[in-house]
């Protein structure tokens, strides 16, 4: 376990390092400050929209998060954990870290905004399942992102721009899944296997309050098809190596 920890902690710094974390954190704060400009909000319905928005830029994430650590410094690591899965099971965890991390800030940022405005931003005061609800899907959401964007690893995809292409066409079709099935029914039988986050969204954008119920089905949904996406990537990089 200490060696595991030790492992986050060196991914972070090289990841911190790197600086590929500066332009995402822009990118977020630019929309959530957007979002929260106008008042009043509806707390259920911008805390699903803002799972959308961290799907996608937690593929970013981890599409750009393969570059980070040199394939020189990563075979040395597995040696020293005497085990590949081990070491993308690291990977994992950290991508699971920067999950939280946006999620945490996903909800206090309206949360403190609202204090500052004296109680004006939001239609609602909060209430625990808003914390909770929200806080599961936007980090479901967060997860998803980062497995679908570390699918297409460099190792597996040589051509990068096809790696590229490929992970944002999958997004896409994620984001739109919902309507592109509403206007083509067939669809449904291929685009099961793209993770169905505009569904799941859609369950709890205009309602007032979360059903924590539909939270957690949604929750295991999504956590289902990023762990397959995970699964994927360890056993794809496990068979290609460096």
């Amino acid at each position: 376990m200490k060696a595991i920890c030790e492992m986050i902690r060196y991914q972070y710094k090289q990841y911190m390092i790197s600086g590929k974390c500066v332009m995402p954190l822009i990118v977020l704060s630019g929309t959530l400050g957007m979002m929260y400009s106008v008042a009043p909000v509806e707390i259920v319905g911008s805390f699903s929209i803002t799972g959308i928005f961290l799907f996608v830029i937690m593929v970013w994430i981890g599409k750009t998060i393969q570059g980070v650590e040199p394939e020189v410094s990563e075979q040395v690591m597995i040696l020293r954990l005497k085990s590949d899965r081990k070491y993308y099971l690291c990977q994992i965890m950290f991508m699971m870290c920067i999950c939280a991390a946006v999620t945490g800030i996903s909800i206090v940022v309206p949360v403190f905004i609202h204090i500052l405005s004296g109680n004006a931003l939001l239609s609602r005061q909060f209430i625990w399942s808003d914390f909770v609800g929200g806080g599961l899907l936007m980090f479901a959401c967060s997860f998803t992102g980062g497995m679908a964007g570390e699918l297409f690893h460099i190792r597996v995809i040589k051509d990068k721009n096809m790696g590229i292409g490929l992970t944002f066409f999958v997004a896409l079709l994620a984001v739109c899944r919902n309507g592109v099935i509403a206007k083509f029914a067939a669809f449904k039988y291929i685009l099961w296997i793209i993770p169905p986050i505009s569904d799941v969204v859609s369950w709890f954008t205009n309602e007032s309050y979360f059903n924590m119920g539909e939270v957690m089905i949604g929750f295991v949904l999504l956590l289902i098809y990023g762990v397959v996406m995970a699964v994927m990537k360890v056993e794809l990089l496990r068979r290609v190596k460096f």
